[in-house]
């Protein structure tokens, strides 16, 4: 790996993580700037979709991403390992949640963003999210979905049309029997025996992962990383199915889309009447120093950087004076998915691997409080008594108050979550009363962990139906769409969001290439 700096987490922070001031970076004419018809900001599941359907319509696009490309080789070395952590595995950040020691600062693949209340993690790097989850596709309720989106987006619509075609981008099958009875999976089946006990009816997800690389995991021929619980920071054996190596890489082979990396989007102005936005940015190397501020005229401009990524970036635009027409709703909104962290002990020895990622889903839809949604969580670390330990990461609902604020003396953007409010307390309630059926469901069990400190699916901050239309162009610009899980108002429905985002940015895309191609302003 190239060598990196060593700069302290306090002051890389002050230098690089608050953003250079804009009013260092001088505004050059539109004309100065590369011109381009359509740019899309993020490459993960939405900002793939948007340059595969826009290629497939004869469109070309510039998609622009902050982190670096991580192809995976036959060495299998491209991603960190928990067994020898490095700036790989931290955005820009000498810190991360889950290492003890500082790392170098690099453009690593997970980015560990500290809000008030909670810890909000999110991907970076061509493929976003897709690099960094654990790759549970799952299709909400209608109950939920309705009580998610109301009116603003038709689940039967979604269902019949737009969750087929995410399906099928994405590429998804459940844990084959072979791969589930093997030594390597004795986790999940313990979960699958104790969640039964507790009458939850667990079943095998749909994930976007190569099965057939999982077994060349388990016959040594491939980089051990699922098998052993080794996702977070990405799959050395190229097992998981990111939509860098999918999606992307269709819409990259039609030669209508072209990728920089290592480039990230700093203001969006508008220029000539509203007709074009200049899109400034700073490229930055491998310390996170800006080496080039690139700009670029866009006709169209496409939102996929994320909830953290889209919602920071609008917030400062309009509260800076560069897009003062958004709506007052953008920012809020915002939410956790209220993911809970679990982890129980004291059931038989289960710990040899714990292979993953996730891959059995237990709901408990009929809790007393909310519906709770639980996926088996690799847990490889056995407790001091020599017994199993089962991890879930538990979703549930909760109200979506939390919101961006915009700091003029720092131009920076802070998240505050009320991880303390009584909607946040309910869920918390929620799942320690299903954790609580379980345990009592298998005597001798307790749950020895279950916390909110950190979540991975943050959603919410440009809300569909509040602050933009229901094609994700935001109000008060026609031609700027929001198309990522911004739209979706701070939890989805009880599961993971990521088949979610891809179905709706599908949906908007389609919508928005009704308008491009017939040059509706």
């Amino acid at each position: 790996m190239p060598s990196r700096s060593g700069l302290s987490r306090r002051g890389f922070l002050t230098s690089v993580a608050a953003g250079t001031a804009l009013a260092a970076l001088p505004l050059r004419s539109a004309s100065a700037a590369e011109s381009v018809k359509i740019l899309i900001i993020g490459s993960g599941y939405a900002g793939s979709v948007a340059a595969l359907r826009l290629a497939q319509a004869g469109l070309d696009s510039l998609v622009l991403e902050r982190g670096r490309r991580w192809p995976i080789t036959d060495q299998g070395g491209t991603f960190a390992t928990p067994a020898a952590p490095d700036g790989r595995a931290s955005w820009l950040n000498s810190w991360s949640p889950f290492v003890p020691q500082p790392l170098d600062v690099y453009p690593g693949v997970l980015e560990a963003f500290q809000a008030n209340g909670v810890i909000a993690l999110a991907g970076a790097g061509v493929g976003g999210g897709s690099l960094v989850n654990n790759a549970v596709m799952l299709q909400p309720s209608q109950n939920v979905f309705k009580r998610a989106f109301g009116a603003h987006v038709d689940f039967d619509e979604m269902s019949d049309q737009w969750y087929t075609k995410a399906r099928a981008l994405i590429g998804m099958a459940p844990m084959p029997d072979d791969v589930y009875n093997s030594t390597h999976y004795t986790a999940a089946r313990s979960f699958v025996a104790e969640t039964t006990a507790a009458g939850l009816a667990p079943f095998r997800a749909d994930m976007a992962v190569d099965w057939q690389t999982v077994r060349e995991e388990q016959a040594g021929t491939r980089e051990a990383s699922l098998i052993i619980a080794r996702s977070i920071w990405g799959a050395n054996s190229g097992a998981k199915r990111s939509v860098d190596r999918t999606i992307l890489a269709a819409a990259e082979a039609t030669g209508r889309v072209s990728v920089e990396t290592l480039t990230r989007v700093v203001d969006v102005v508008p220029t000539n009447g509203h007709q074009r936005y200049l899109v400034r940015c700073e490229r930055i190397d491998d310390t996170g120093a800006v080496v080039a501020r690139p700009e670029y005229s866009a006709e169209h401009v496409f939102f996929a950087a994320g909830s953290l990524g889209t919602s920071r970036l609008l917030v400062a635009a309009r509260d800076r004076g560069s897009l003062p027409a958004l709506h007052a709703t953008v920012g809020k909104g915002w939410g956790t998915n209220s993911d809970r962290q679990t982890v129980r002990v004291g059931m038989p020895w289960n710990n040899p691997t714990q292979g993953g990622p996730s891959g059995i889903v237990a709901q408990d839809l009929a809790n007393p409080y909310e519906p709770v949604t639980l996926i088996n969580f690799p847990w490889p670390r056995p407790p001091a008594d020599g017994t199993g330990a089962l991890g879930a990461l538990a979703m549930t609902t909760c109200s979506p108050d939390g919101h961006f604020t915009y700091d003029a003396a720092t131009d920076n953007v802070s998240l505050t979550w009320p991880s303390t409010s009584p909607s946040a307390l309910r869920a918390t309630q929620a799942v320690t009363t299903t954790m609580d059926r379980i345990n009592a469901a298998n005597p001798g069990t307790s749950t020895l962990r279950l916390n909110a400190d950190t979540t991975s699916h943050t959603l919410g901050g440009v809300v569909l139906g509040q602050a933009c239309k229901a094609d994700g162009r935001l109000y008060g610009y026609n031609n700027l769409y929001v198309i990522d899980s911004s739209l979706i108002p701070g939890s989805m429905a009880t599961v993971p969001p990521a088949l979610t985002v891809t179905a709706l940015a599908d949906r908007c895309v389609d919508l928005a290439l009704r308008r491009i191609l017939r040059n509706v302003p």
